[in-house]
């Protein structure tokens, strides 16, 4: 039996409320060339792992394993070596393919056989818009780009050669953000294997995102959160500037880092689960002091590059990147206030675009 032209790898842990919306969307795509689903049930507690065994019962093309609970990376490390097709796709349990989805994608790549696939995403199930095969080309120097246009943080929303993607794997040690560095060691050995590869990116929302999910900064809270994002923007840089991303799209990422750290730091103060007031000061105040930081507000300031957070990180200030990072959150004016308070206190001498 030939090998199917498409594997799509779903991690599963406790997603019984979404499984079967998700499953069904991926068996309804009608893909040239034969489908696959490898469902890994990761020590799901739910029925998840009953629901999983009953689409393999009922359709050939699933693929159901279960392991013990180790992560989602585990279960997408365990999809990857179980893959036996031309092409991959990652998909989470609780999102869906949107009618026609993959056989788009794979248009798109046999179209540009050396590109890198990629495709937008709607957080509206009930989107209606038209999946078309309407495509643009980027070069490879806009990587920041496609971090700025949130099309380059998650895995699920490109096509992989299963060769080359099972030559890599998602780092376990990461509690957060590993999505990102496994799509920059892909994008990483593409270049190597492939060096004028360019990015095809489809326009349509292929994926539906339910963002209603647990597990981001507003949901959940991460002790380890202003240690692991520094590591991947430092790895990010490093992909922008060997690629020669252009000062244009540096400084906007530059400046979607620093937000994210300082809010980071608001949330130590707001989430952390030590008892003691004084205990969470000091750790939102450690991480002021980060060499990464110190860093980074450096090459902001030689880039003029300002920040509503530039003056309170510069500051070491975690007073006002709390009630900045509150503002923020509640959509309070006093943000935007503060933000043009202290772009006037640098002398109106940085960029703000």
């Amino acid at each position: 039996m030939s090998k199917p032209t498409l594997c799509v790898i779903v991690p599963v842990y406790k997603a019984a409320a979404t499984l079967d919306r998700c499953v069904a969307s991926v068996l309804a795509q009608q893909v040239t060339g034969g489908l696959h689903c490898i469902l890994v049930v990761d020590g799901s507690p739910d029925e998840s792992g009953g629901l999983c065994d009953a689409w393999a019962a009922r359709d050939p093309r699933v693929t159901v394993l279960h392991q013990e609970n180790r992560g989602v990376s585990a279960a997408r490390n365990a999809g990857l070596t179980a893959a036996d097709s031309e092409y991959l796709v990652f998909l989470d349990a609780d999102d869906a393919l949107r009618p026609g989805a993959l056989q788009a994608a794979l248009d798109a790549q046999n179209t540009a056989p050396q590109s890198f696939v990629l495709w937008h995403y709607t957080t509206d199930e009930q989107d209606a818009a038209a999946v078309t095969s309407d495509t643009a080309t980027r070069p490879q120097n806009m990587l920041a780009r496609l971090w700025l246009d949130c099309l380059l943080a998650m895995p699920w929303n490109k096509l992989y050669r299963t060769a080359a993607a099972q030559q890599l794997a998602f780092d376990r040690q990461y509690t957060l953000g590993e999505d990102l560095q496994f799509v920059l060691d892909y994008i990483d050995l593409l270049g190597r294997t492939s060096p004028d590869f360019a990015y095809t990116i489809l326009t349509a929302p292929l994926t539906f995102y339910d963002c209603s999910r647990e597990g981001t900064l507003s949901t959940k809270y991460h002790a380890d959160y202003c240690k692991i994002w520094p590591e991947h923007f430092a790895r990010l840089n490093k992909a922008c500037y060997a690629t020669h991303c252009p000062q244009e799209d540096m400084r906007p990422l530059h400046r979607a880092e620093l937000t994210v750290y300082a809010e980071g730091v608001a949330d130590i103060l707001r989430r952390d689960p030590a008892k003691r007031r004084a205990v969470r000061r000091d750790k939102a105040y450690a991480a002021l002091r980060s060499p990464w930081l110190h860093a980074l507000l450096e090459r902001m300031r030689i880039e003029g590059c300002y920040s509503a957070y530039y003056l309170p990180c510069r500051w070491r200030s975690i007073r006002l990147v709390w009630v900045m990072a509150e503002a923020r959150r509640t959509g309070s004016p006093l943000f935007g206030k503060l933000d043009w308070a202290g772009y006037y206190l640098l002398g109106r001498r940085m960029r703000r675009d």
